[in-house]
């Protein structure tokens, strides 16, 4: 990856062009801290110009062009060793890239501190690192055949070669991943505080922000959502530390409070193989609700025993659940409640 680099006795400081695109991003969307939008100005003021303002169809040619003008305004000036031994500057621009670069460290110790210590731990070498800067999602395969489909503005960091024993990545953003199964290597995705573990699966995790609310909701399979350095804590049943999830469930950790609120997800999906299953005929309730249960992976709790004698016919096939629940609802003069990642049925019940 293109970086640029300025050297003076003893200090040096670099920026890669990743980071670049990624504050320019942010500081188009107004999620800028106060020392970012200076530092962003300070780059602005190097070609008298101003991103904000161009049209959309503008805005990556002025980013390249802005990126050209940070580079060249900070290469280094030599001369002959026999008149002088040391680096020297055009005076004007050392001025104004001394004054870019200081803001960008500070910008950088904030960034990373921001990211509460996230790093992968054993790997030599540096990480590839790859962010989607299109305004389309981008796919993007790992070594182990995984494939990660990374939404805008969202960048994801990998070693090029796994670990023996675990495959880890960085995320920041929003993804959706196609975990290869592996019980020898667990895949780990380390997003703000928290880390994502599974063996093999399908699954979102969303941080719109660093320092915001993350999300993790799964598609298939399961997976173990915990505070980083809390796994053992989180599988001995601790729900403070984290939790474990399964298809059509997702849980959001806050950082303020650090807790996880686990929840179904918005629009859960069933199995394929349950698709037409959805056609009762005078059906027992348990029935029905263990149809449910199969499909989409959750549970469902019958409040009154009552219910278990009431009968449900219906073709319900191309209904999403929530609507299949409202019309069960209904046909049976009962209601249902959705607490954390059950769903309570409640009714008078039948004789």
């Amino acid at each position: 990856m293109a970086a640029f680099s300025v050297f003076y006795p003893n200090h040096s400081c670099i920026m890669n062009k990743h980071h670049f695109h990624q504050l320019l991003s942010r500081y188009r969307s107004g999620e800028c801290t106060e020392r970012e939008e200076r530092l962003v100005n300070q780059w602005f003021a190097l070609i008298d110009d101003d991103t904000l303002n161009a049209p959309q169809s503008d805005i990556a040619e002025k980013e390249e062009r802005l990126w050209h003008a940070i580079q060249s305004k900070t290469r280094l000036v030599s001369v002959p060793e026999a008149d002088n031994k040391y680096w020297l500057f055009n005076w004007r621009w050392a001025a104004a890239a001394i004054l870019v670069l200081a803001a960008w460290a500070g910008y950088q110790m904030m960034h990373l501190s921001g990211k509460n210590g996230t790093h992968i731990a054993g790997v030599s070498g540096k990480l590839i690192s790859q962010m989607n800067t299109s305004a389309t999602p981008m796919l993007v395969k790992l070594p182990d055949g995984t494939q990660v489909t990374i939404q805008p503005q969202s960048s994801i960091e990998y070693p090029a070669e796994f670990q023996s024993d675990k495959r880890e990545i960085l995320l920041q953003g929003k993804a959706f991943f196609e975990v290869v199964r592996d019980e020898r290597k667990p895949f780990l995705v380390h997003t703000g505080e928290i880390t994502t573990k599974v063996l093999g699966t399908s699954f979102w995790i969303d941080q719109p922000a660093a320092g915001n609310a993350v999300e993790v909701s799964v598609v298939t399979g399961k997976v173990s959502v915990f505070q980083k350095d809390k796994e053992k804590e989180a599988e001995s049943g601790d729900i403070m530390s984290g939790v474990v999830l399964s298809r059509n469930q997702k849980v959001k950790y806050t950082p303020d409070n650090k807790t996880f609120i686990a929840m179904l997800v918005d629009q859960p999906v069933a199995q394929a193989a349950y698709k037409n299953a959805f056609v009762f005929d005078d059906a027992r309730l348990p029935q029905v609700t263990k149809m449910l249960e199969k499909a989409y992976g959750i549970e469902v709790v019958l409040e009154n025993k009552a219910l278990k004698n009431c009968l449900f016919t219906a073709d319900i096939n191309k209904e999403p659940m929530f609507t299949q629940l409202d019309l069960i609802s209904a046909a049976l003069n009962a209601s249902y409640e959705v607490h954390g990642t059950k769903v309570y049925l409640n009714g008078k019940g039948c004789p």
